[in-house]
């Protein structure tokens, strides 16, 4: 009698769960501030494939348009590169958040934790105390001054990676003076000189370029379906685009050798597997 008392309440949590995410819908946030309401049907290595509520049709959209997303039920059902690489900007630096109810908090640090069931914000403030932000309520954050030290780092980067690749590509077609184009890298060389001149430059013209803008505020829920942020906040990734060139290479080969399981028949793909984050 007991094992049918058991066999009861899986039978009605299984279909209490099936009434439960029957009518779900997933909103896909794009990084240009953009939205779809829908249906997921699944995603690959490098698209979303949905049932899009507003065109009644099934849609595939590539993965690197999309910033995150979440369900009715404010669970996160993906999460990408740009929006990790967004909070990490943000996270131990004080600055104002803003709600997409336009309530307007400042603080001293902040801190996301990105759940899948329950993404929150902390925000320590200047009275010592923490308070607690559902994500999704989020508009934007705007970070302080300290985030110059970003335009500071990509100045360097930037313009030493030049001088080095200029360098290599030098040795490269003269690699019989070597000694004299690595000495030149160092003190009293020509190149020296040149990065001495071009650093500063290079770091105070993205200090400009960041400033006019806004780089220090990043944008995470939309207000308004139609309203597009007010920059894109897409983050380029090298290894990613790697990654997705190497799959879609593996995929042409062998869909010339005679089709592989993830083949797409149409719109819908055949054999993707499903997955919840990165």
């Amino acid at each position: 009698m007991k094992h049918y008392f058991h066999i009861l309440i899986l039978i009605f949590a299984f279909f209490w769960n099936v009434y439960l995410f029957a009518d779900v819908n997933h909103v896909i946030v794009y990084t240009n501030g953009l939205t779809d309401i829908g249906l997921i049907d699944s995603l690959s290595a490098d698209s979303v494939y949905f049932h899009d509520f507003d065109i009644k049709k099934h849609r595939a959209e590539p993965l690197k348009r999309v910033y995150f997303i979440y369900n009715d039920f404010q669970k996160l059902f993906y999460k990408s590169y740009s929006l990790r690489g967004r909070i990490e900007l943000l996270e131990q630096r004080g600055g104002i958040l803003i709600t997409k109810n336009d309530e307007t908090f400042p603080f001293e640090k902040i801190r996301f934790d990105m759940k899948m069931e329950k993404p929150h914000v902390f925000l320590s403030t200047s009275s010592d105390s923490v308070l607690s932000l559902n994500f999704l309520e989020i508009n934007e954050v705007k970070s302080d001054l300290t985030m110059i030290e970003n335009s500071i780092r990509k100045g360097f980067l930037s313009s030493t990676g030049i001088f080095l690749v200029g360098t290599m590509v030098e040795i490269l077609m003269d690699v019989n003076n070597i000694a004299s184009q690595i000495g030149d890298l160092f003190p009293g060389g020509k190149t020296y000189q040149a990065m001495n001149l071009a650093v500063p430059l290079t770091t105070i013209g993205w200090m400009i370029y960041d400033l006019y803008k806004d780089t220090r505020t990043q944008f995470f829920c939309p207000v308004e379906r139609d309203q597009h942020f007010p920059r894109n906040m897409y983050i380029f990734s090298f290894k990613i685009w790697t990654k997705n060139m190497w799959e879609n290479m593996k995929r042409s080969v062998f869909k010339k050798l005679g089709g592989t399981p993830d083949q797409i028949d149409g719109v819908t793909p055949n054999g993707t597997k499903e997955i919840l984050s990165e």
